[in-house]
């Protein structure tokens, strides 16, 4: 089970997701994020010590402490044991980042962690006060071991193992706690999964130990669209991992990308559940196939135009030789392109190519675009590229559109009628995705548009 930081607000929060912990049979693994705004917080104190600014740690220390007055006793002191060091880490970090007046990723790493690392031992305090068994194992000790990448470590190969020996025995009755978002490289060093980091903790460790990965959020489950663009979105009942993998690529919130890869590799189920309404049917993530559709939206693009990618003259003379030799000289553009992008750490939202002098143009997200043009100016100083911003990618997604003729058509001539102008088209090969790009202004009519007619009109209409 993995409680996110929205569910996480206050001691209330805490008291919650005790008492849904406590309806479940164990051994258990519970992964928690920071509570809600702390990594922000924790952030906002790492810049003000680099700009010389002495850091306040009061108001985070006294927001942990507000979460320990349903505790009493042994358990309050035992909460309290185990916040100060963590406290007395967060204030040796930020003298050093302000001494130095810098912070290295590294440093950033290991100040943002804690935030989670914190909400554990709140955890852990309530879960025993309640009866429950708990103990709670973090990073290396509970198999989260990493690559040593700053902001972006991945999970290593042997991490797997490593968790079912830390928390694998079946006849353990107790609940393990684990900070979601962190882990530790070979050097023992703290690292940060980066974005849906606690998502992927809590996907990868059902994966490891053969489980189901119970995400509680503060929301119903998987919607159909983003309800602050579409009034009545609907749950999606279940969805296979691909379309879910889909969706979170192109901007559906509630779950996030990188944590459906563990789970899809393993054949673990998801469970998304609303922590306002534990009775409430989840949205399940399996191999299954769903039968509904959902419309995603990237609010923010920038198109890339690779120009008169038949001319470029990077392309070695042996290569270059032959009928075909603007064609070669368009691929090798494109790839070069690409290659940028993957230095850059970025997927693209859409790539295409119909232009007879090798003219391509890429869509990413627009908070990628510094990284993109820096790993193409190192990469491919000599390619010609224009890049445009003001525009939205907005995605029909769902195995439910497979095979149905003239399914595309109608997409198009649902936005046609909203008078809604289509920059560029894609459609996967495996038709579970229809995705246009489209001026940003229109991105909010075309997400309703398609929702009423793909998903709110009665079936096959």
């Amino acid at each position: 089970m993995k409680f996110g930081g929205s569910c996480l607000q206050s001691r209330a929060g805490l008291v919650r997701m005790t008492a849904l912990v406590a309806a479940e049979p164990r051994p258990l693994v519970i992964v928690l994020s920071a509570l809600k705004g702390v990594t922000d917080a924790l952030y906002a104190l790492t810049d003000a010590a680099a700009r010389g600014e002495p850091a306040d740690v009061g108001p985070l220390r006294a927001r942990h402490e507000e979460a320990l007055l349903d505790l009493a006793g042994e358990h309050r002191r035992q909460a309290e044991a185990a916040l100060a060091p963590l406290f007395g880490e967060l204030e040796r970090c930020l003298g050093g980042v302000l001494a130095l007046g810098e912070a290295t990723e590294r440093t950033r790493d290991r100040v943002v962690g804690l935030g989670e690392r914190l909400s554990v031992a709140l955890a852990a305090a309530h879960l025993a006060q309640a009866g429950i068994p708990a103990a709670v194992r973090a990073g290396a000790e509970a198999g989260i071991l990493t690559t040593d990448e700053p902001g972006d470590a991945r999970l290593l190969p042997g991490a797997a193992a490593a968790a079912r020996s830390a928390l694998g025995d079946p006849a353990a009755a107790v609940v393990w706690v684990v900070p979601g978002f962190v882990g530790q490289d070979a050097r023992g060093r703290w690292t940060t999964l980066g974005r849906g980091g606690s998502d992927t903790t809590a996907t990868f460790l059902a994966a490891a130990l053969g489980g189901v990965a119970i995400l509680w959020k503060d929301t119903q489950g998987l919607l159909t669209a983003d309800p602050r663009v579409v009034a009545r979105p609907r749950v999606l009942g279940r969805l296979e991992y691909l379309d879910a993998l889909e969706l979170a690529h192109y901007g559906l919130p509630a779950i996030a990308e990188k944590a459906i890869h563990p789970a899809r590799r393993a054949g673990a189920p998801i469970e998304i559940r609303s922590f306002l309404d534990a009775d409430a049917p989840p949205s399940l993530i399996g191999a299954a196939p769903g039968t509904e559709l959902a419309i995603a939206c990237v609010p923010e693009v920038v198109m890339l135009d690779l120009l008169e990618l038949a001319g470029d003259m990077a392309l070695t003379s042996e290569a270059a030789q032959g009928s075909e030799r603007g064609a070669l000289r368009a691929l090798h553009g494109i790839g070069r392109c690409l290659e940028a992008l993957a230095d850059a750490g970025v997927l693209p939202l859409i790539l295409t190519e119909a232009s007879p002098a090798g003219e391509a143009t890429v869509a990413i997200k627009a908070r990628h675009a510094p990284a993109v043009a820096a790993a193409l100016a190192r990469r491919a100083p000599d390619l010609e590229v224009r890049m445009r911003d003001g525009f939205a990618a907005v995605s029909l997604v769902g195995s439910a559109m497979r095979g149905r003729v003239g399914f595309a058509a109608s997409v198009f001539a649902c936005l046609a009628a909203e008078g809604v102008n289509i920059e560029a088209i894609a459609q996967t090969a495996s038709e579970r995705n229809i995705s246009v790009i489209v001026g940003r202004a229109q991105a909010h009519a075309a997400v309703r548009a398609l929702h009423a007619r793909f998903v709110e009109a009665p079936a096959g209409a």
